[in-house]
């Protein structure tokens, strides 16, 4: 069940100036400029500062830029997945918390429902309202291994027992999510409980082993072991869902620890039959890449990835988004830049005001952030972008301070469809 957030008062004032903009059901035609290359057509952000009702939390990180625990509730933070709905506003999903496994035991896996009141050229505030939150739960003990809140009758889901990072909806309104740590495919209602056992990866090209990373949870349990091959924080990152809503594509973010191709493995996974097909596609990774941040297609075979490398506040960065086409299972996909992030046109200034510090937001804007994870294909010509913040340690936008969570649309000069 949804429930509604009690922000902190050093966020009330902030979210109570943010309203629903009546054209965030759409990206008006308006704001969709005839434009020869990626432009910036709306902005907004969600400050760091930002909380919901919750346990107090970060008793086992040190804070950073300048925040420093205990914090005050639930930081709505580290988007790592995010999902349009009819009316316009986003679903969001945090990520495991603080950045580990070891550290994010206090932190609870939500899906925030939140609306950007975006600035383009003639509308927006650029500010975000939060409203209510999904809390992901496992009330059945359906998960095979002990989780923080073990011993309690809602056996709420925390950070430290999976990294979600990728997010589709089926019809019914369920869940299916990504995890890192498994990885594993993880199955919730759309109140936020879990339907079926975590799920894990078959490898693809051998038959009866299972992929398990160095933080794999029956693994440190000494549950069945099975010798690590995906990388730490290589799981799960990326998951598009194809049109008909019969199949879903997860998608590691990092080539396997044995593998120097740099290929990414990219499995099909039945939803009916709740069941891999045993289909797979491989990814390469571009020389100047480290992971991938989001996958989302826009036909059965053709769609969007995110790729970065990993730093952050700097220029030079490779961030791009680069168009992609399944060939034959197997096969390498089908690759083609479209957008260089850290390049794109900005000739409305929609940044807004830069405070002393901030790079890449004047008529050349850029996304200078180590983790961009969240992907929205709103129509052929416009796509959505939000960063994962990492509260509060990454500073992308600005190296004396922690980042915000960004949200941004591009207008495309070549339509993907």
């Amino acid at each position: 069940m949804m429930k509604k957030l009690t922000l902190s008062l050093l966020t009330l004032s902030m979210l109570a100036l943010s309203g629903c903009n009546d054209d965030n059901d759409s990206v008006s035609a308006s704001a969709k400029p005839s434009v020869t290359e990626p432009t910036l057509i709306s902005f907004a952000k969600l400050k760091v500062d930002t909380y919901a009702q919750g346990p107090n939390s970060g008793a086992y990180v040190k804070g950073a830029n300048g925040i420093y625990p205990p914090f005050i509730g639930q930081p709505v933070q580290g988007f790592s997945a995010a999902l349009k709905n009819a009316d316009g506003t986003y679903m969001a999903m945090s990520d495991n918390g603080f950045g580990s496994q070891d550290n994010s035991a206090d932190y609870l896996l939500r899906i925030y429902k939140i609306t950007p009141d975006f600035r383009s050229k003639d509308q927006g505030t650029g500010e975000v309202k939060v409203h209510d939150f999904i809390q992901l739960k496992d009330p059945n003990g359906l998960i095979p291994f002990d989780i923080i809140n073990e011993n309690t009758p809602e056996r709420l889901l925390t950070g430290a027992d999976f990294d979600p990072e990728s997010m589709q909806r089926e019809v019914d309104g369920s869940f299916w999510i990504g995890d890192e740590f498994g990885p594993y495919l993880l199955h919730f209602s759309k109140d936020g409980v879990l339907l079926d056992a975590p799920i894990p990866l078959p490898h693809p090209t051998q038959a009866g082993v299972e992929l398990r990373s160095p933080q794999n949870q029956l693994n440190k349990a000494n549950i069945n072991y099975v010798e690590p091959l995906v990388q730490r924080s290589g799981g799960f990152e990326g998951m598009a869902i194809s049109p008909d809503g019969q199949y879903l594509y997860p998608l590691l973010e990092k080539p396997l620890s044995n593998d120097s191709t740099g290929q990414l493995i990219l499995s099909q996974f039945d939803l009916k039959k709740k069941a891999y097909t045993g289909k797979y596609y491989l990814f390469a990774l571009d020389s100047k890449a480290t992971a991938i941040g989001d996958f989302q297609l826009f036909s059965e075979t053709e769609g969007v990835i995110i790729e970065r490398d990993d730093t952050e506040n700097n220029l030079g960065g490779y961030k791009k988004l680069i168009k992609v086409k399944l060939k034959e299972a197997g096969q390498p996909i089908e690759r083609e830049e479209i957008v260089n992030l850290m390049d794109i046109a900005n000739p409305n200034l929609l940044y807004g005001t830069p405070r002393d510090g901030d790079i890449a937001v004047g008529e050349r804007f850029g996304f200078p952030f180590q983790t961009i994870e969240d992907l929205i294909i709103e129509d052929a010509n416009t796509l959505t972008i939000f960063n994962d913040n990492n509260f509060p340690g990454s500073s992308g936008r600005n190296a004396k301070l922690a980042d915000d969570n960004e949200m941004i649309q591009i207008t495309l000069p070549k339509k993907l469809y």
